[in-house]
């Protein structure tokens, strides 16, 4: 498995439109690179360090998964029941069948008005509001 490297929140801001998987595997890439799939357990690894969350905030975002759960999804241990990929899809706009066999395109457009997505959003405002504010508190 590849080793992803996290963008501080410094360096990135990505903004996040309607479908946040667009933003991530499409329009933005990472460092201006395009995502090359390469399995699924990186589709999530990638898609959470997309969002600046870390493991834990992310299964209680998806609502039910815990911080060893996404650990073990990511690294491919263990498979995600298909209400994880729903929620992923309805969360994250992310396209099911191209996160597990890298076939097709990586977003969906449906759902972008649903409770997860808004969910989403809201926990969102809130990680970068608490992050810049902890960088404001160190000086930097």
């Amino acid at each position: 498995m590849k080793k992803i490297k996290k963008i501080s929140p410094r360096q990135s801001k990505p903004r996040l439109g309607e479908i946040p998987a667009l933003d991530c595997f499409e329009l933005l890439g990472r460092g201006g690179q395009p995502f090359e799939w390469q399995g699924w357990g990186l589709v999530i690894r990638y898609l959470r360090d997309f969002t600046d969350m870390d493991q834990s905030i992310f299964g209680r975002l998806l609502q039910g998964y815990t911080r060893g759960q996404i650990a073990r999804y990511e690294t491919e241990q263990a498979e995600p029941p298909i209400d994880f990929w729903v929620k992923m899809m309805r969360t994250f706009g992310l396209n099911i069948s191209w996160a597990l066999t890298g076939q097709g395109i990586p977003h969906i457009t449906e759902f972008c008005n649903c409770e997860e997505r808004k969910r989403f959003y809201k926990w969102a405002e809130l990680l970068r509001a608490k992050v810049e504010f902890l960088w404001e508190l160190q000086g930097q």
